[in-house]
């Protein structure tokens, strides 16, 4: 027994050690964004029932999905780059300000015709679909700033613009389902409105960045060509992140009514919060480890993963104990039936949040595009398990993305190891010479 308590104390020190600066603001944004969420998930799923909490997931999804292909994976070059290349900063944000501006009206074009379509399809709310045909352009504008600040190091306004369009939608939403009873329309409204506050405020960050007066205030072509590069890679490895992540609520969109999907979104949100616990380990090591080299640059990498675990191993029993208890109470008793399916996507929620650290230490080791192998296999086993099991039972999609979420993480895991490998031998190569 005292070893255990010696053990448990040890975890809990290595964690509070982890926790400070950075981090520790990153994860309190974090928790302000999860507890946001939560709270605009449970009003909407109480107010809407099933089949309206169905028909505001089903518009999300979507639109999340244009907004991660149309960005082209430019977002995170943007971080990368701002980090790795601090006096060529001013032409990097005038470049993606200009970058952004081509993408919203794009996107705004594509989700105009996709959302149309679902409309008619499945015969979602007129007002609803039309407010969001701008959801994706808001987005996209406000992380670029996001990523640009990101690079900087500058995480104070990082977290500011984050919790806008995360937290923010929650009191929105609460107090209009408070005052009049609350439609889909309305709840996609208290999304939208909080993330263009979020666009502007980009905007305004952007333009102040871009007025430096840089020595070569263009980037050169050799530089756009390094830009594009890693997008391009960055797109196949987050497109494979939204497909896995995803998969399961976009195939039962088109497989199951809406009210099997709110019910399935309730699971997935129910069992979420892990992801969001931990992300900032990822946030904060993406950076950090990008401008380290040789053998700091691994011990930097693996000790990132082992506070995440650490984290997760704690938390996630606790969690499976409340889920039972917790998804009736909340949300109602019209969602009790979410609570198996829950309880089997939180195990694959584990293995979602650790991949997500993983996948943010790969980018900053300049592997990108490896993500996209990691997170297009588990999306492919989510979609295919889908598709061959009708969408039915919804426990039985739930094993099948869990499964997913395994493969996502050991792929990524071994990439890891491999290249901190090589660092590692190179290190002790120098050593010895």
């Amino acid at each position: 027994m005292a070893d255990l308590m010696a053990g448990l104390r040890a975890t809990s020190g290595r964690i509070l050690a982890s926790l400070r600066g950075h981090t520790a603001s990153t994860t309190i944004a974090n928790l302000m964004i999860l507890g946001g969420n939560a709270v605009a998930g449970i009003v909407s799923a109480r107010a809407l029932g099933p089949a309206g909490r169905g028909q505001l997931a089903i518009v999300m999804l979507w639109s999340a999905l244009i907004y991660m292909m149309g960005s082209l994976g430019l977002p995170s070059s943007c971080s990368y780059h701002v980090a790795r290349w601090p006096d060529r900063r001013a032409a990097l944000a005038t470049w993606f300000t200009r970058i952004a501006a081509r993408q919203a009206i794009a996107m705004t074009a594509v989700s105009a015709a996709v959302l149309w379509w679902l409309h008619l399809r499945l015969h979602l709310a007129p007002l609803l679909t039309i407010e969001y045909t701008s959801w994706a352009a808001a987005a996209t504008i406000a992380l670029y700033a996001t990523c640009y600040v990101q690079g900087l190091g500058d995480f104070a306004r990082f977290n500011v613009v984050r919790m806008i369009s995360g937290a923010v939608p929650a009191a929105l939403m609460l107090a209009d389902a408070l005052a009049v009873r609350l439609t889909p329309a309305e709840a996609g409204a208290a999304y939208l409105i909080p993330t263009w506050c979020s666009a502007v405020l980009a905007c305004i960050w952007l333009h102040k960045a871009s007025d430096g007066a840089p020595a070569r205030p263009f980037l050169s072509p050799r530089e756009r060509r390094s830009m594009w590069s890693y997008g391009w890679r960055s797109l196949a490895s987050f497109s494979g992140l939204a497909l896995n992540r995803s998969a399961d609520q976009l195939a039962l969109g088109l497989l199951v009514p809406v009210g099997s999907l709110g019910l399935y979104s309730v699971a997935v949100g129910a069992s979420s919060p892990l992801t969001s616990l931990v992300s900032s380990f990822g946030m904060v090591g993406l950076p950090t480890v990008t401008a380290l080299v040789g053998r700091p640059k691994s011990i930097a990498t693996w000790r990132t993963l082992r506070r995440a675990a650490c984290v997760i191993a704690l938390t996630s029993p606790a969690l499976a104990v409340l889920l039972p208890w917790a998804i009736p109470f909340v949300y109602g008793a019209r969602y009790s039936t979410a609570v198996f399916p829950a309880e089997i996507l939180l195990l694959g929620t584990v293995f979602t949040a650790l991949a997500s650290v993983v996948d943010d230490l790969l980018r900053a080791h300049g592997h990108p595009g490896f993500v996209s192998i990691t997170q297009g296999a588990g999306g492919a086993v989510t979609i295919i398990g889908t598709l061959l099991l009708d969408g039915r039972p919804l426990a039985a999609v739930a094993l099948v993305s869990s499964l997913g979420f395994l493969l996502a993480f050991a792929l990524a895991l071994v990439r890891l190891w491999l290249s901190t490998y090589r660092l590692r031998a190179e290190g002790k190569h120098r050593s010895r010479d």
